[in-house]
């Protein structure tokens, strides 16, 4: 099923791998263990690149300090990991057009499928689940799946299935999960630190955000609002707003949970929905050119908050009914 992509990665003698600006566990995940894979395997010039700040929980992961760190203008091969919208690669867009060979990686069902190489299960869990086989299948002609490769895919695959609890997770996620917790590492450290641990900034950031949250249509929209005052106030960035937006979509009556992240850009923002079942979060972020899953999408929109939200508050009620 991989043989493409295993014969352009031999004939190739420049790799570079880009995740996604406003970079999760899932992306950097996948996207690291392909670069220390790809260096086990025998490829000597990988390079690894994201446009963005990472907030401080992805400071942890092994090689998170090699992006960025050598630029080049062009490589023969360039990855795009867990890119569902083909700019989310900001500043490297470039360097992944110019590649000889351009590998789209995903798991996004509204993915374009805007590689030469596109290797996507819409709907699962996590790249870093399709990633996996794709290291297995790399693997099979030269060992390269260690236990930081293991545990790098285990981190992006708790991260992006909500710690198993999302309904994307099927069957073949715990069965990746099974063979990745096999290797040497511990799995509740990993479910510790992504899913629990927080500073205290964040705390405070989240605790003056949720009191502030607004609810419509009888408590079937929940909405909240990060401010830049409320970063400035808590000593927090937008890249600290991630999870937060799980307290509302927790709530019984919410089916539809948004949350709007104000940019340092004046009247930009940063918009993540998140909903039940019953609801499809990329249809109501489609409407603003976004993307995503079924119950987890997201977009970006300018203009003066007020029409911001209620442009959004229409788009999920439509949705909704």
């Amino acid at each position: 099923m991989y043989e493409e992509f295993i014969k352009a990665v031999d004939k190739s003698g420049s790799i570079c791998l880009i995740s996604h600006q406003n970079p999760d566990g899932d992306t950097c995940g996948s996207a690291l263990a392909l670069y220390r894979a790809l260096k086990l395997y025998g490829k000597e010039r990988v390079y690894i690149y994201c446009d963005s700040v990472f907030r401080n929980s992805l400071l942890t992961l092994e090689g998170i300090d090699d992006y960025n760190k050598t630029q080049v203008d062009k490589c023969d091969m360039a990855i795009a990991c867990d890119c569902a919208e083909y700019d989310r690669m900001g500043a490297y867009l470039s360097l992944f057009n110019k590649a000889k060979t351009r590998v789209n990686i995903d798991h996004h069902k509204t993915n374009s499928r805007y590689g030469n190489i596109n290797i996507i299960e819409a709907g699962v869990s996590a790249t870093c689940e399709v990633m996996y086989k794709i290291i297995k299948a790399l693997d099979q002609k030269k060992s390269c799946l260690d236990d930081i490769v293991a545990k790098l895919l285990y981190s992006g695959l708790v991260t992006d299935s909500g710690g198993f609890t999302f309904s994307s997770v099927s069957s073949q996620t715990h069965e990746v999960a099974s063979k990745l917790i096999a290797y040497d590492f511990s799995a509740s450290d990993i479910c510790e630190h992504f899913l629990k641990n927080v500073s205290l900034n964040v705390f405070n950031l989240r605790m003056r955000v949720l009191s502030k949250a607004r609810f419509f249509q009888d408590g079937k929209i929940g909405l909240i609002y990060f401010s830049q005052d409320d970063f400035l106030a808590t000593g927090t960035a937008a890249e600290d707003t991630e999870g937060a937006i799980n307290y509302i979509r927790d709530i019984d009556t919410v089916e539809v949970a948004v949350a709007i992240t104000q940019t340092k850009q004046s009247n930009s923002y940063k918009v993540s929905i998140r909903t039940s079942d019953r609801v499809d979060a990329s249809r109501i972020a489609s409407v603003f050119g976004g993307g995503g899953h079924k119950n987890a999408a997201g977009c970006r929109i300018s203009g003066f908050f007020e029409d911001v939200k209620d442009k959004l508050l229409k788009a999920c009620s439509d949705e909704l009914y």
